[in-house]
């Protein structure tokens, strides 16, 4: 992708969304309230491409193949993989009734994590469904395929870690260094390093916000989704099925990495 281009990786927090913006001038990282918030943020910089780490695409039943394959590359990190829920969950309004609901439809329960992803899945459905443009923009990711793709190897250490934490800093420097952005291991980009500095990023993104909004955890996250939409990216499974409302079942991953070499 060119150097001009905006792109923008969001992971939720629990004061609403994290995006980090990689654009022309440099890199930033803002938090907003809500995904109709995302989608404005991602018009005013024009960005080409936004990758989110939640379920977009739901199924009626059964696993998504998707979480399935994500969860095989990730080997020891599977579980940092959730299964996406039934689109009926949408319509619970408690834990139990779409636990039931995804029991009935898949023969597994929701988590109470997963429970708890689905305020957020509804924002970005609601957005997704409304809006053409944004199902051309917006697509579904996950930071530890992203991480493990930079690094060549899923991380080991957990990001609650400080050795995890810099393990992935140390894969940020990388990413948006450019090393590795072309199938061919060139600088497909060119990016000015000084400018796409993740851990200033990182370290100022958490002086100004506060721990019970924004958790370490969610910036990296973030910035790890704006360095993998620089890169060119396939899809897992390669040819992806659509849901009961055409959105595209989905997790998008860096070509050249973990076997994934079909561009989209």
């Amino acid at each position: 992708m060119p150097q001009r281009c905006s792109v923008v990786g969001v992971d939720g927090c629990r004061s609403g969304w994290v995006c980090a913006v990689a654009a022309a001038d440099g890199l930033s990282v803002r938090v907003v309230s809500d995904f109709a918030a995302v989608w404005d943020l991602a018009r005013e910089r024009d960005a080409e491409r936004v990758l989110v780490d939640i379920p977009i695409g739901l199924p009626e039943s059964d696993r998504r193949a998707c979480d399935r394959e994500a969860r095989n590359l990730l080997g020891a990190r599977a579980a940092t993989v959730f299964f996406a829920p039934v689109r009926a969950v949408l319509d619970a309004d408690s834990h139990e009734a779409a636990s039931a609901a995804n029991r009935e439809r898949t023969g597994a329960g929701l988590s109470i994590q997963a429970w708890h992803l689905v305020p957020k899945i509804r924002e970005v459905d609601a957005v997704l469904r409304e809006t053409q443009r944004a199902r051309q923009r917006v697509f579904e990711s996950h930071p530890e395929l992203a991480f493990a793709a930079f690094a060549g190897e899923p991380l080991s250490e957990p990001k609650s870690t400080p050795e995890g934490r810099d393990r992935r800093l140390d894969a940020l420097r990388t990413a948006f260094a450019g090393a590795g952005v072309g199938d061919d291991g060139s600088n497909a980009d060119g990016t000015d390093a000084p400018k796409f500095d993740a851990e200033r990023a990182y370290r100022e993104t958490l002086a100004r916000t506060l721990r019970r909004d924004v958790a370490r955890d969610d910036v990296l996250d973030a910035l790890a989704l704006a360095a993998a939409a620089r890169r060119p990216l396939g899809t897992l499974p390669s040819d992806p099925p659509r849901d009961a409302a055409g959105l595209e079942m989905a997790i998008r991953v860096p070509t050249g990495a973990l076997g994934v070499n079909t561009e989209v």
